[in-house]
């Protein structure tokens, strides 16, 4: 059976980097890791940016929100376009 992919969404004062110690020792492991990145312009946008990253990942996903980023992940079905 092979692991989840795992993205990281990050909070409003940080960005994708912030889990740059996390995302290697996860691969190391046998996940596939990314982190969104998304402008903070609209909530709209970064919701879409959250879901574009689960294009560039395989299922199943584990989702991780951090602050701003929980917001992101948990709105992602109601107000993304995908």
């Amino acid at each position: 059976m092979s692991k989840p992919s795992i993205v990281f969404a990050h909070g409003i004062w940080a960005d994708g980097s912030c889990f740059q110690k996390l995302i290697p020792t996860l691969r190391a492991e046998g996940h596939e890791v990314m982190a969104a990145q998304y402008g903070l312009d609209t909530l709209k946008g970064d919701v879409d940016a959250t879901i574009r990253t689960f294009g560039r990942v395989s299922g199943p996903i584990v989702l991780v929100g951090h602050s701003y980023g929980r917001c992101c992940s948990g709105l992602h079905r109601g107000l993304g376009s995908g």
